[in-house]
């Protein structure tokens, strides 16, 4: 009776063991900032945001970079301006180990003599583990307007975990004071779609959170300015 007892107790210190370890594996966490000068030796040239974390899969590492030059028009030859964003996801099983690259997601927009409005939505760019299961939710989102007037934005909001892709395309909605609102559509990939609840709530609320923007206010802010006739 008591080698039954002993066995039982083993059994049961390993079981906890197992547990107390599967519950650590599936830890993740949000580490310190990765110093600029390490995000340098990695060839990130202009860094615009960094999230430095740890999952499932080992530790990784978020990089928003921007890159403003010139390209020269394949139809007229002339010189246009140019933004690159990248969002770079980098990963290391150990910290004697270099960060290599997992994933990048670059976005090129090229504009010839007019406004150009190119860059990240960095408030809502992150990290996280919206599912709990240990692993990694990244999402990156982003905005791009080549135009001369007050037109919508184009806007892209990626979320990835692991191999699976995620993503909204539209348009920011524009709201002239006094008019009908124009723009605001919104498209959302099949496996967004069929994707799990609490990734399609996220992804909707991102959206929800940047698609009036940066012209919602545009009528308010008309009319705050002075009249330039006197009374």
């Amino acid at each position: 009776m008591y080698a039954k007892h002993r066995w039982l107790n083993l059994s049961l210190g390993l079981g906890s063991l197992a547990l107390l370890a599967a519950c650590e594996q599936k830890t993740f966490e949000v580490l310190p900032p990765v110093p600029v000068e390490q995000l340098e030796v990695l060839g990130v040239q202009t860094p615009i945001k960094s999230v430095h974390f740890h999952d499932r899969e080992g530790e990784g590492l978020l990089v928003l970079s921007r890159i403003d030059g010139q390209a020269t028009d394949p139809d007229s030859e002339e010189e246009v301006d140019k933004v690159v964003l990248k969002a770079t996801l980098y990963g290391r099983n150990a910290a004697s180990d270099a960060f290599k690259p997992r994933w990048q997601i670059e976005q090129e927009t090229t504009c010839a003599g007019l406004d150009l409005d190119v860059d990240f939505y960095t408030d809502v760019s992150d990290v996280a583990d919206l599912n709990k299961d240990g692993v990694a939710e990244v999402t990156v989102a982003s905005h791009a307007f080549c135009g001369g007037g007050i037109d919508p934005h184009d806007i892209a909001i990626e979320l990835r975990e692991g191999q699976a892709v995620y993503s909204i395309t539209g348009q920011s909605l524009i709201s002239p004071a006094g008019e009908e609102p124009f723009g605001g559509e919104r498209e959302d990939s099949a496996s967004l779609k069929a994707a799990p609840q609490v990734l399609r709530e996220h992804m909707d609320s991102v959206w929800q959170k940047v698609y009036k923007r940066p012209w919602s206010e545009i009528g308010a802010a008309a009319d705050d300015l002075p009249d330039d006739d006197p009374e």
